[in-house]
């Protein structure tokens, strides 16, 4: 493989370019945070015209029974999801400070899609970070390559755990 030969300007010109990208990454997420929000102040706000329409469509069940499963079903979304997209956001966050000084890694190491002809300063940069940020920051580098079927499972969990904390709790009284 041909060595880089890039100028000092270069390399300032390709951390710049994945600061940037990372910053991206940070507002896209920060956003995705608010959206959630507003989604989930509106099912809130929409949860009484939800259950008096549950209640004419599963008219067998009790309402207590049905109020406990929309309630756990909405919980348990909207917690998954705030955790997964926070959890990126501290991922992407912590990105984004360690490409100011990080090394690149090097080109023994890196891996890379074996279709492309070329390995870039730019990988090489980001891997350099992505090394560090898992290093340091264990716990938020898995968030950057959480399997969906990985956070349904998470979401199927917390679900049961909700549905069977309501119940309990509606039974209680």
């Amino acid at each position: 493989m041909e060595e880089l030969r890039l100028s000092a300007k270069d390399k300032q010109d390709a951390r710049m370019a994945l600061l940037r990208y990372y910053s991206l990454e940070c507002i896209a997420h920060s956003i995705y945070l608010l959206a959630l929000t507003v989604t989930f102040l509106s099912f809130v706000e929409f949860t009484p015209h939800i259950l008096n329409v549950t209640s004419i469509v599963f008219p067998t069940f009790s309402e207590r029974l049905v109020t406990a499963v929309i309630l756990s079903l909405m919980a348990s979304v909207f917690i998954v999801l705030v955790v997964y997209v926070l959890g990126r956001t501290i991922f992407w966050t912590s990105l984004r400070s360690a490409i100011l000084g990080v090394k690149p890694k090097d080109g023994n190491g890196v891996t890379y899609d074996p279709e492309r002809t070329t390995l870039t300063f730019l990988l090489q940069l980001h891997e350099g970070c992505l090394d560090y940020v898992k290093k340091k920051h264990g716990f938020w580098a898995k968030f950057y390559g959480l399997k969906g079927r990985y956070l349904a499972f998470v979401w199927l969990d917390l679900f049961v755990v909700f549905l069977v904390v309501s119940l309990l709790l509606l039974l209680s009284l």
